[in-house]
């Protein structure tokens, strides 16, 4: 075999072996044990990309999150979910806030209630990056659920529900996860089809 065949299968080989190295690494930084918590480590596990959105820029580009687009904008997020960092949210669309009572999203619009909407946002939040896989290792590790802490310190309960993430908050709402591990410059969105709330 020449020499010049053989470059650039060497170089494809020291690229794979640098990524696996990589990944192994990024591997342990979450335990799934049931009496543990997912993302309470201070270390930002932040999402290199270049040229990607960040998570409010994908959600205003989507019509399916226009609801969601107009609650952060409504609130002080816009400065997290805008700028640099390291986030995982679960995106309710549009069809998840239609199934709150009726008029509840306008309520929670008005400039008096940003306090009570901000609240409900940051149910949907983790202050660091969680694939769904994460997520599935943690579950199955913590014999068929585990607790995630919210930036708002709300607990949300995972569990699976056939072959997808389902979601509990503390008020006892559910939902699945549908769209999962979408990469945006400051994390990764998961879609969702519920509204998560936090504990009165």
């Amino acid at each position: 075999m020449k020499i010049r065949n053989v470059l650039p299968v060497f170089a494809l080989f020291s690229l794979l072996l640098t990524v696996a190295c990589n990944d192994s690494k990024n591997g342990n930084t979450i335990q799934g044990q049931s009496d543990k918590l997912i993302a309470q480590t201070t270390t930002q596990s932040k999402i290199v990309e270049e040229k990607l959105p960040t998570i409010l820029e994908f959600a205003s580009m989507d019509k399916g999150f226009s609801t969601l687009t107009s609650a952060i904008k409504a609130t002080e997020l816009t400065k997290s979910l805008g700028n640099e960092g390291s986030y995982t949210i679960f995106a309710p669309v549009n069809l998840a806030f239609d199934k709150l009572r009726p008029g509840t999203v306008e309520r929670l619009l008005k400039p008096e209630n940003m306090e009570q909407l901000k609240t409900i946002l940051n149910c949907h939040i983790i202050p660091n990056v969680i694939t769904e896989e994460d997520i599935a290792i943690a579950i199955k590790e913590g014999n068929g659920s585990v607790k995630l802490k919210t930036i708002g310190g709300a607990l949300l309960t995972a569990t699976m529900k056939g072959d997808r993430v389902f979601l509990i908050d503390q008020m006892g709402n559910g939902g699945n996860l549908v769209t999962t591990d979408v990469k945006a410059s400051n994390g990764l969105i998961h879609t969702i089809d519920a509204v998560m709330m936090p504990k009165k």
